[in-house]
């Protein structure tokens, strides 16, 4: 599954942000939606009580009102039959209101509402308010339009301060891991020279020491591991000198002899260490100083290699075919010799029966071998042969590459930046 991008903190929580806003937002716009249209519902009971108190606030003997708009009626008997018929008050109690809607001779729709009280001064009352529904909707759509519009515009500005503090909020909290990332880019350049460690937050310094402490760890080890690298390609140096210059001394003396075929054996096994000697010096070396580059004739020197690790398929049921489609290629011997040899002695040893495949052409070279299901090949970063095959390749800016499945390994070297 392909990982999605890092992407950083700030962005993040914006993102975060924004989401939690536009719920919230959406949330507030919901409810003042919902508290609107409860508020229209109940509008009609305010309205009719209101008009109940002007009517009960007058005195008894007054005459009640008998406008189109409201009349009051002391019973029910009292009440026109038109009405009676419309509202059902056999479940009716004091405070009760009823609503309903009838549609008039003129075919005109109307609303009509029904209130019942009891008052000390009057007794019972029947008040009925009727408003034609034309002018009732209206009414509802100003009042909702006008109620939503301010609810909506306070709310927006409400979000917006809102924003604005978390947005402040979030920027103070995210100053000291802006601090620390700065402070980390020093570390990475030098290590001694960040020991300046003073953050706002603690569990930020705390971070930070532990940082220090394990990047000055892997500096020493890695300093320790070039510095042994030097000594030890430095010092072999002369021992193997020595041991070139008996073997070539012996060489001739043994010349057209029986022991001349271990000589040369043992001489080209000086050589190589001669060549391994320099590659591991020259990879401890900080320097960007370039290996000088050469002709090979690629048969011959893969049947070299090749010979050299035969002993490793003694007994097995292996064999290894070559594929050489360039003569002759020009690159840095002692490095490329380096790396195919540990190619070469990898899928030897960890081949299965079959046919190992060695591939080799002016973009770059490749090898394949059968491999055990139950007992795949090493993938790189196991083995010290592959490891150094890909500091190598690394430092030369060649491509190295390494896969298994279930039934082989291939390992390849490109030095083209263009790969076929």
């Amino acid at each position: 599954m392909k990982q999605k991008p890092p992407v950083p903190l700030a962005q993040t929580l914006r993102r975060q942000l924004l989401w939690i806003g536009a719920a919230l937002a959406s949330g507030c716009l919901i409810l003042i939606f919902s508290l609107g249209i409860y508020s229209a519902e109940t509008l009609s009971d305010k309205l009719m009580w209101l008009e109940a108190e002007s009517v009960v606030s007058q005195s008894p003997d007054a005459p009640l009102p008998r406008t189109p708009g409201l009349s009051a009626w002391r019973t029910w008997q009292d009440v026109p039959a038109d009405l009676q018929n419309v509202f059902d008050i056999s479940n009716l109690k004091p405070g009760d209101s009823l609503e309903t809607q009838r549609i008039t001779a003129t075919g005109q729709p109307e609303y009509l509402y029904l209130l019942f009280i009891e008052d000390s001064r009057h007794g019972t009352l029947y008040l009925v308010s009727l408003h034609p529904a034309d002018q009732i909707d209206t009414l509802l759509d100003e009042f909702l339009n006008e109620t939503l519009l301010q609810a909506a515009l306070f709310t927006l500005i409400i979000m917006f301060l809102v924003f604005l503090i978390i947005a402040w909020v979030l920027r103070r909290t995210l100053e000291p891991l802006t601090l620390l990332s700065d402070w980390a880019g020093q570390l990475k350049s030098d290590p001694h020279e960040a020991s300046d460690i003073h953050f706002p937050i603690s569990e930020l310094n705390l971070i930070a020491r532990q940082l220090q402490e394990g990047v000055c760890h892997v500096q020493a080890v890695n300093e320790r591991e070039k510095q042994f690298l030097k000594h030890a390609s430095h010092e072999l140096r002369t021992p193997l000198a020595v041991i070139q210059a008996s073997l070539d001394t012996l060489q001739i003396h043994t010349e057209n002899t029986a022991s001349s075929r271990p000589v040369n054996r043992a001489l080209k096994a000086s050589n190589r260490m001669m060549q391994l000697s320099e590659a591991l010096l020259w990879l401890a070396r900080e320097s960007n100083k370039t290996i000088p580059r050469t002709q090979i004739n690629c048969q011959a020197f893969c049947n070299q290699l090749i010979s050299d690790h035969e002993y490793l398929l003694q007994g097995r049921q292996t064999e290894i075919r070559q594929h050489i489609l360039t003569p002759v290629l020009t690159i840095e011997e002692p490095l490329f010799t380096v790396v195919l040899a540990n190619l070469i002695r990898n899928a030897c040893q960890h081949s299965a029966p079959g046919t190992i495949s060695l591939h080799l052409d002016s973009h770059g070279i490749s090898l394949t071998n059968p491999a055990e299901p139950e007992q795949p090949s090493p993938a790189p970063g196991f083995g010290l042969g592959l490891q150094l095959v890909e500091r190598i390749c690394h430092k030369l800016g060649w491509q190295f590459r390494f896969r298994t499945d279930q039934d082989t390994a291939v390992a390849s070297v490109y030095w083209d930046r263009s790969p076929p």
